[in-house]
């Protein structure tokens, strides 16, 4: 895919984002094998992160604090039980995607943020800490499941 496709869906996909809640997309960076682009409002900031070839994911953080107030799409979908949590032998598969389908899951993880994360988007972060201590426990359960099938990394 080139960049320029890329680009166009990005902005077919997210303009919702900047209509409804103010994002203004602040950075697009390019690496061989991936991309990473940045949304900001006043308060939130969104990171879509994409690999060739996998499921992309989307980053939610607080503005004021990037490093220490931030969860992902996906654990909001599990906290709100749209989703299942994952196990931690989930954290050693492969997440492939055709590239074909991109577009389609881009526009599916913006449906999902609009609907599940809205207050997420106008700045009320007070589940942040629920998203937290459900990947710090599944971070915990995957070191658990490393050690007991002595996976090497």
């Amino acid at each position: 895919m080139k960049k320029s496709e890329f680009e166009k869906i990005i902005d077919k996909t997210f303009w919702g984002l900047e209509t409804k809640y103010g994002f203004k997309k602040t950075e697009t960076t390019f690496q061989q094998h991936s991309c990473l682009v940045r949304y900001q409002n006043t308060t939130t900031e969104l990171a879509l992160n994409y690999e060739i070839g996998r499921i992309p994911w989307l980053t939610i953080a607080d503005i004021t604090n990037l490093d220490k107030k931030q969860s992902t799409l996906e654990w909001l979908l599990v906290e709100q039980g749209i989703e299942k949590p994952p196990t931690p032998e989930a954290a050693f598969l492969p997440t492939k995607m055709e590239e074909g389908k991109l577009e389609t899951v881009l526009q599916s993880k913006n449906q999902q943020l609009q609907e599940f994360g809205a207050d997420l988007l106008k700045g009320d972060f007070t589940i942040l800490p629920r998203l937290q201590k459900r990947a710090e426990k599944y971070a915990q359960d995957c070191k658990r499941y490393v050690e007991v099938h002595k996976i090497k990394s």
